[in-house]
Order: structure tokens, then C-alpha cells, then sequence
């Protein structure tokens, strides 16, 4: 499992504070013995952290860190006086060394306390790149989406909200899970994959699981009614919920083409050419219309990638015996 810099700073912290699993205690002892500077690094924060209250609490540890390499920079260094051959470190110096070592560490538990500052990532006329979340999951919007999140997760959740559709790949932390708010429904997972559709309009939201498992819920449901009123959906499966009543449907996920919007390829299998159209549709953003409505239960297997809407015309109108004229955004097919 590869970490972040930061998750590694965030690792550690857990790791001197007592609050890692064994899985972890060994990744971050590994880490702190890869080189001097992560050596060096972690006995900074052991000594500095230990002056803390020692409870787990959300933080940003590279401004953490940041601030505290600052103030480091910053200070004046203590002069030894030598006199016959001593050393003597003068009392107010040593006074002045323990206060400032106090300020900084009640510097750096003041920003651990920090409340969080709520931020929003937004993708407008194309798929965003693969956008990194505090605790080093990450998102994948879709056109016109957004997600909003916190600068750094604080409580015993990790919580944020998305609007439109994004895929989700969360980082495993099962002393924290990673809440989403989607549309009325809650996604509770602990790391795995997924995809979210909670489009403005549709009247549903959609949750398919890629990898690994997730509970969804009606958000509001208390703790007791969750696991009378939630579902646990497994790879392959997907959940239905309707706002309006309030009710989640579980199905399987037989659509092959469900992250084609992320991924850009288009997969059919002995699939009706209705539903091709459909996949098309959203993917090249037109529409059709059919003179020959019989021609839409006929089958198609192919794969489209990196093709251009004229060269799948193409391949259509060749496999169906049709003609396809291009109006605008409408295509029509004969």
C-alpha cells in the first residue's frame, strides 16, 4: 500500500500517540527507518506531540508541520559561554528554551484543534483529474459536478457532499469511516470503490460498487434504524433511491458501461442497438431519431475508445445496412 507524504506524517503521529493497528505500527516503523530525515522527522514530533493532550484529534498536518518548521527557522539559537574549559548554558537561556519548546507545541495542538474550513472542488465542461481529499482517498467528478469537503477531517468521521456524479476511491481507515451526503441518501464506506449519480433532476440516486463493500441509508436514519433501513452492497452491486419516497432498491450491476463517462470506452455485448443509442447519446452528447424502429432490437458487439462520433456512425451503419444524416446535434438514421 503506498502512502502520501502526508499520510505518512498523520501515520506517525497515530503511530506516538499509541492509536495505530499492528498493520499500520509496522508500515510506519518501516517508513521511520527508511532514511535520517523521517528519522529525524518523527523524533521531532514525538518530542514536541507528547507535551499534548494525547486524544485523537483531525488535523492538517502539513500546515501543522509547516508552521512548526517556520517558527523552528525562525528562533534564536541558544550560545553555550565557555569558561576553563566548561560549558555553561545560562539560566534564562534555558528558561527561555523551555518556553519557547512549550509555545510550540501548544502552537501545533491549537492548530490539531483548528476547526475545519469547508471547501469545494467543481468540474464545469469536462471530467476532472483524479482530485486528492485530505485523508489521500480521491474523486473523480463528472461534467457539471461538485463535491464538498472539509481542509482536514476532524471527529470520528471523514464527511463530505457531492452533487452531480463522481467515483470515489477511499483510503481504509476503519476508526474513521468516510462518509458521503448524497441527494438524501448517506454512503458510509471504509475504503473501497464506487460509483455516486445524484444528477439534479433525475429524481434518483444511484450508488454502484466497484470494489470492496458500502452501507447506504436515507440520510437522517438514526443509528439503531440503520441496519433495519440501510443496505450493505458488495462488488457488482448497485442500490436505487428515490428522494420522493424515500425507498433504496438493490440490484445488480449489468451495466457494462456504467464508468464509461470516466474511462471514455463504450463496451457491448449482444446489446440492442436502443440501448447503443442511449450509450451514445450521453457519451457524444446528440441525439437520434430512428425511421426503422425494427433495426433497435437488433444486436450489437463491439468496443468504441478512441473513436470520433463519424467513425462510430460509420461502424453502425455498416454492421445495420442504415444511413445516418448529421444535423447539428441531431442524427437521424435511415
Amino acid at each position: 500500500m503506498l502512502y502520501s507524504t502526508n499520510k505518512y506524517k498523520r501515520l506517525i503521529i497515530k503511530h506516538i500517540q499509541g492509536e495505530t493497528t499492528p498493520e499500520e505500527q509496522l508500515l510506519a516503523e518501516a517508513w521511520i527507518a527508511k532514511n535520517p530525515a523521517n528519522r529525524r522527522l518523527y523524533e521531532t514530533y514525538k518530542g514536541l506531540l507528547l507535551l499534548t493532550d494525547k486524544k485523537k484529534v483531525g488535523f492538517n498536518t502539513d500546515k501543522a508541520w509547516s508552521k512548526l518548521h517556520d517558527r523552528i527557522e525562525s528562533g534564536q539559537r541558544l550560545k553555550p559561554v565557555k569558561d576553563a574549559g566548561r560549558i555553561f548554558i545560562p539560566r534564562y537561556s534555558i528558561a527561555i528554551g523551555i518556553a519557547a519548546l512549550l509555545l510550540i507545541a501548544f502552537g501545533i495542538f491549537s492548530i490539531l484543534q483548528k476547526e475545519p474550513v469547508l471547501r469545494q472542488f467543481t468540474a464545469v465542461e469536462k471530467i476532472s483529474s483524479p482530485f486528492y481529499l485530505p485523508d489521500g482517498s480521491f474523486v473523480v467528478l463528472n461534467k457539471n459536478s461538485s463535491v464538498k469537503y472539509p481542509d482536514h477531517f476532524s471527529g470520528n468521521s471523514r464527511e463530505i457532499s457531492i452533487f452531480g456524479e463522481a467515483f470515489f476511491e477511499i483510503s481504509p481507515d476503519r476508526e474513521m469511516p468516510f462518509l458521503i451526503h448524497a441527494s438524501g441518501l448517506d454512503v458510509r464506506v471504509v475504503g473501497t470503490s464506487f460509483n455516486v449519480e445524484a444528477k439534479k433532476g433525475s429524481g434518483f440516486v444511484r450508488v454502484t460498487v466497484n470494489t470492496g463493500q458500502v452501507l447506504v441509508y436515507p440520510t437522517g436514519t438514526s443509528q439503531q434504524d440503520i441496519e433495519r433501513s440501510g443496505l450493505l452492497l458488495s462488488a457488482g452491486e448497485m442500490a436505487t433511491f428515490s428522494p420522493e419516497s424515500g425507498r433504496i432498491v438493490r440490484g445488480v450491476n449489468d451495466d457494462l458501461n456504467v464508468l464509461s463517462w470516466k474511462t471514455g470506452i463504450l463496451t457491448f455485448r449482444e446489446s440492442r442497438l436502443a440501448d447503443v443509442l442511449k450509450a451514445l447519446e450521453i457519451k457524444y452528447q446528440t441525439r437520434f431519431i430512428v425511421d426503422n424502429r425494427e433495426v433497435l432490437n437488433q444486436r450489437l458487439t463491439a468496443r468504441f475508445e478512441k473513436e470520433s462520433l463519424d467513425e462510430v456512425l460509420e461502424t453502425i451503419s455498416l454492421i445495420f445496412s442504415i444511413k445516418a444524416e448529421k444535423n447539428g446535434q441531431l442524427i437521424i438514421l435511415h
